[in-house]
């Protein structure tokens, strides 16, 4: 590929990134208001699957709940970041937090798979899958098809 030529998969990977990276930020927001309705902030306004699911994240521990607020911010940033660095084809913003948010996403899913109760969401599931699908797609094609696209080679 010569310099300065984007592939066009390349260019589609920075999108989707931008596209995951604005719903986590959606997300992350969407958590607070979970939280506020656990802390008991929202009145009797919430209906019952809304109360059912604040009881069981109180039951599942505020703990796990606070990790993946804070992961999902992280990780919303390392995709938006990881994107310009695709669209730059820079190879630390771009094939490294790539790699990063990869790495640290299919860990944290497995490990929020097995720390969570099936009522809030844990276990092995749809969900789970669908989160592991993206970042291990990512890592094999910043490792293989993309490898070379970044300026100033990486090599492993």
């Amino acid at each position: 590929m010569s310099a300065g030529k984007r592939p066009g998969g390349l260019t589609a990977l920075a999108v989707i990134n931008f596209v995951f990276g604005g719903f986590g930020c959606l997300g992350v927001a969407g958590m607070f208001v979970m939280l506020a309705l656990i802390n008991g902030s929202i009145g009797d306004d919430s209906n019952e699957q809304q109360r059912e699911m604040a009881a069981a994240w109180k039951e599942a521990g505020m703990g796990v709940f606070y990790a993946m607020v804070a992961w999902t911010a992280v990780s919303s940033g390392l995709l938006i970041a990881s994107g310009v660095g695709y669209l730059k084809q820079h190879p630390f913003w771009g094939r490294t937090l790539g790699n990063v948010y990869s790495l640290l996403s299919v860990v944290l899913s497995v490990v929020f798979a097995m720390v969570l109760k099936e009522s809030v969401g844990g276990g092995f599931n749809l969900g789970t899958i669908v989160g592991l699908i993206y970042p291990v797609l990512t890592l094999v094609l910043l490792n293989t098809t993309f490898k070379a696209d970044f300026g100033g080679h990486i090599d492993s």
